[in-house]
């Protein structure tokens, strides 16, 4: 979607004020928009962690979030994080859609899938890249477990 002239309202994240537009326009959503997507991955017993990359890729004007990922406690324990991208039938105990509308689901839990792919869908559409740059940084690798949030520098090369 383009949104040449909006502007996110005045919003908190974790106490600090969010302005301004992101780059090509993307209407800025305030971080607890996330919060019930956040929350639905984080609090399922099934998910060990999460993550995600973010970075400012060569076009010094756009921001990224990519590689997102999950660790289900049906994962092998040798799984990479690569492994488990939710791109390129990454984190096999989810399952996948298929078909001509992606309307069939294979797998063991849809609604699992479901909530994850929510999560990864609002990550990934850009209307929190403000709010997530501003809080994890640039460029910044994020792992989220129940006990806490682990920030590290990223390489995107």
């Amino acid at each position: 979607m383009y949104f040449p002239d909006a502007r996110a309202p005045d919003t908190p994240f974790l106490g600090l004020p969010v302005k301004g537009a992101a780059e090509y326009g993307t209407r800025q959503r305030p971080v607890e928009e996330l919060r019930p997507q956040f929350e639905a991955v984080l609090h399922d017993p099934t998910v060990i962690e999460f993550g995600w990359q973010q970075y400012t890729p060569y076009d010094p004007g756009s921001f990224d979030i990519c590689h997102i990922w999950v660790r289900t406690i049906e994962e092998p324990p040798a799984a990479t994080v690569r492994d488990l991208w939710l791109v390129d039938g990454g984190c096999p105990s989810l399952g996948d859609i298929y078909g001509p509308n992606r309307e069939h689901y294979r797998g063991q839990n849809r609604s699992r899938f479901e909530r994850v792919m929510g999560l990864h869908d609002a990550l990934e559409g850009g209307g929190f890249d403000d709010v997530l740059r501003q809080a994890f940084g640039d460029p910044t690798a994020v792992v989220v477990r129940r006990d806490g949030i682990h920030v590290a520098p990223c390489d995107h090369d």
